[in-house]
C-alpha cells in the first residue's frame, strides 16, 4: 500500500507534537534550583536500615507514622552524632526532597544541616531539682518507727511535689518515684502542710488536695553502693542500717513536665528477720 503525501505529512505532524509533549513533560519534572523545602522533625532515629535494592541512606527518622530517609552527605558532624543516638529522640533540620527509585516509587530523604538530642519538647516545665528554690526532705521513721525513706522535693513555684521512695523490705532497696501536682492556687505553706501529714502523726486540716499524681518510669530509678552503717535496736525489733546512692534519670515527658536527671544518697533500714 502506497502512503499518499496528505498521509504522509499527517504522520510527520503527529509524531513532531508526541516529541513537543514529551519534551514539556520533562521540562516540567526538572526541578528550579531556586526552590527548597526546609524542615524540622522531632522523632525517633533508626540507624542500620536496609531496602531492598540498596535504596535506602541506611538512617530514617519516624514521626506521627510518618517515616523520612536521612542523608548526612553535606553534614558529616552530623553523621557522627546520630551514631550514639540509635533509638532516640531527636531533633532533625535539613531540606525535604524526593528521589525515585526502581522497587520504592518515591524515596523522601531530608538533607540534614543538624541533629541535636530531642529531650523535652520546648512546651514542657523543666523539673530541676536544683533550681526554682527547691527544697528537700528526707523521711525513713515515723511515730510507728522506721519505715521506708521517702525523699520530698518540693517546687513552691511550680506547686508540685517530686516523691521518691526507696522500699526497705529487703536489700534491693527497690526505687520508684511520683510528680504530685497541686492547683495553682496553692501556696508554699499549704505544700508544707500536705508534706507534714505523709508523714507525722500531726495532722493539719483543711490541707490542698493534688489535682494529678504521675509515676515515673521504674526503669528510670535505681539504686546502687548500699553501704551497712550499723545495728538499730528498738522496741519493735532491730534494724540494719545502710547507706545507699540513687539515681533518677532524664524523664522526657511526664505529664506537662519534663525531668532532669538526679542523684543522691539516703538511709534506709532494714529489719532484722
Amino acid at each position: 500500500m502506497k502512503f499518499t503525501q496528505v498521509t504522509t505529512l499527517i504522520i510527520l505532524i503527529s509524531i513532531f507534537s508526541f516529541g513537543l509533549n514529551v519534551s514539556q513533560k520533562a521540562l516540567a519534572s526538572e526541578p528550579v534550583m531556586d526552590e527548597y523545602i526546609k524542615v524540622e522533625v522531632r522523632g525517633k532515629l533508626n540507624n542500620g536500615i536496609m531496602a531492598i535494592g540498596g535504596e535506602t541512606t541506611g538512617v530514617v527518622i519516624s514521626a506521627n507514622g510518618v517515616t523520612w530517609e536521612l542523608d548526612f552527605a553535606n553534614s558529616p558532624k552530623s553523621q557522627r552524632k546520630s551514631e550514639a543516638m540509635d533509638g532516640q529522640m531527636v531533633v532533625v533540620k535539613g531540606e525535604l526532597s524526593v528521589k525515585r527509585g526502581v522497587e520504592i516509587r518515591q524515596r523522601w530523604i531530608v538533607k540534614v544541616a543538624s541533629i541535636e538530642a530531642g529531650n523535652a519538647k520546648p512546651n514542657l516545665s523543666i523539673l530541676d531539682i536544683k533550681n526554682d528554690g527547691v527544697k528537700k526532705l528526707e523521711v525513713s521513721q515515723t511515730f510507728g518507727g522506721f519505715r521506708e525513706t521517702q525523699i520530698f522535693y518540693t517546687f513552691p513555684k511550680k506547686n508540685l511535689i517530686l516523691k521518691v521512695r526507696i522500699d526497705n523490705k529487703n536489700k534491693d532497696f527497690a526505687v520508684t518515684g511520683k510528680v504530685i501536682v497541686f492547683p495553682k492556687s496553692t501556696t508554699a505553706e499549704g505544700l508544707a502542710k500536705w508534706l507534714n501529714n505523709q508523714h507525722s502523726d500531726g495532722l493539719f486540716p483543711n490541707i490542698p488536695q493534688p489535682v494529678s499524681t504521675l509515676d515515673l518510669p521504674n526503669q528510670l530509678c535505681s539504686s546502687m553502693n548500699p553501704k551497712f552503717d550499723k545495728e538499730i535496736k528498738t522496741h519493735l525489733g532491730n534494724f540494719n542500717s545502710y547507706s545507699i546512692d540513687f539515681k533518677i534519670k532524664d524523664v522526657e515527658k511526664i505529664g506537662d513536665f519534663a525531668i532532669k536527671g538526679f542523684s543522691g544518697k539516703a538511709k534506709v533500714h532494714v529489719k532484722n528477720k
